[in-house]
């Protein structure tokens, strides 16, 4: 089942090396009407797989994925890896650009999913801009690049959030840095840097869609009120709104630090992620009510995040696609996949890595102490899902998990 017409395509810089990035952002189908009760707020974000192999958000397993993660009420994104797509650039040797390319998008997933209004009858108007153009206008640069919550909404509400990703898009997935250190980076950041473009893209289609939805909501006529759907994409627009360029003032902008320094940042989370997680793990298990507030330096609330892995690749073919790898960096991977809810689904016939190793790889992070790891292996799938019926019960896994994630 093809995707709906996303509500936005966008594109954003890579703060690798402010790569252009193209993504999509896909609401569900409750957007559409905002009659019943209220949203709660969560979002998944899905990587595609391997590039040069012809992997892209296009690719049907993403697809496929993202429209089961749609249905569940999910606000989805998706993105093309540089050299993907109409994204800009090459892929790398090592995945360490890929890797940042990641970190982007879900920094700005992360940002635009918590200044969303969420639907139902007691939304609130943000009241912050009106639009009634079908393209987004830049937002100057005097605009505070700190991030503030939508009027109306409880700062404390941290929301759940799923990081997916398929064959190398879960190779990435598993070495990403904890969620709050990919935040960490885009707080307080520099005017006209790549990161702080990233924020204001994201609170600008936040804020757009907002006035958007309230005025179709008011029996207003324009562009909003001509968004029309069914099924998962019913809260989209046939037309999605697409928006490139920048968002800063012209000669504001600042090129992204150098890959060294980049990669930096996210090495030493990697070192860090270990206590991160264990002083967090605590606070994870609580209920939301119980969730602790934000404090003044947390412009964005953490969201409580789950790791959904689609046909992950392991030993050479892994070593072959990054070459950035370290015994450090994988035993915090091992450690967040363990100690935050994870799923990985894999086929007996994935040509890429043995089943005998997945199951190996899956039996070992599933016996570390209060392992939160789960698997699901799916009988006579290949690593592309193309035999008969497989797919079927590939979305009914990620369905079964993204629903759980809730409780």
């Amino acid at each position: 089942m093809p995707l709906p017409p996303p509500a936005f395509s966008c594109s954003i810089p890579s703060v690798h090396d402010d790569t252009t990035l193209s993504c999509r952002l896909y609401h569900p189908a409750s957007f559409g009407d905002g009659a019943g009760e209220a949203w709660r707020r969560r979002g998944a974000v899905v990587a595609h797989p391997y590039a040069p192999l012809g992997g892209s958000q296009d690719d049907p397993v993403v697809a496929a994925v993202a429209t089961e993660l749609l249905g569940k009420g999910y606000v989805v994104g998706t993105f093309n890896f540089r050299g993907a797509g109409n994204s800009k650039g090459r892929t790398s040797w090592t995945a360490k650009a890929e890797l940042a390319d990641y970190v982007s998008f879900a920094g700005f997933f992360v940002h635009y999913l918590q200044h969303l209004q969420p639907p139902g009858p007691d939304a609130v108007t943000p009241g912050r801009r009106k639009f009634s153009e079908p393209t987004l206008s830049p937002i100057p640069s005097s605009v505070p690049v700190t991030t503030e919550f939508s009027h109306g909404h409880d700062a404390r509400e941290r929301g759940n959030l799923i990081l997916a990703g398929y064959s190398y898009g879960a190779m990435l997935t598993t070495y990403l840095p904890p969620t709050r250190d990919v935040l960490d980076r885009f707080s307080r950041t520099a005017g006209g840097s790549a990161e702080a473009e990233i924020r204001l893209r994201a609170l600008a289609l936040a804020r757009q869609w907002n006035e958007d939805e309230q005025h179709k909501r008011a029996g207003c006529r324009g562009r909003s009120s001509q968004r029309k759907g069914d099924g998962a994409g019913q809260g989209q627009s046939h037309a999605p709104v697409v928006v490139g360029g920048e968002e800063s003032e012209p000669g504001t902008r600042q090129a992204s630090h150098e890959a060294r320094r980049s990669m930096e940042s996210l090495r030493r989370s990697f070192d860090l992620s270990r206590k991160s997680l264990t002083r967090r793990r605590s606070a994870d298990k609580r209920s939301s009510d119980e969730s602790p507030p934000a404090t003044a330096t947390d412009e964005v609330a953490e969201p409580r995040t789950s790791y959904l892995l689609i046909s992950p690749l392991l030993g050479p073919v892994s070593s072959l696609a990054t070459l950035f790898s370290s015994p450090a960096v994988g035993r915090a991977s091992r450690v967040k996949l363990t100690m935050q809810p994870c799923l990985a689904v894999f086929g007996d016939r994935d040509m890429f890595t043995s089943p005998k190793r997945l199951r190996k790889w899956a039996a070992e992070l599933a016996a570390a102490r209060d392992s939160l790891f789960h698997t699901r292996e799916i009988a006579g799938a290949g690593h592309f899902w193309h035999e008969e019926g497989v797919e079927g019960r590939l979305r009914e896994a990620v369905g079964v998990f993204a629903a759980d994630v809730l409780a």
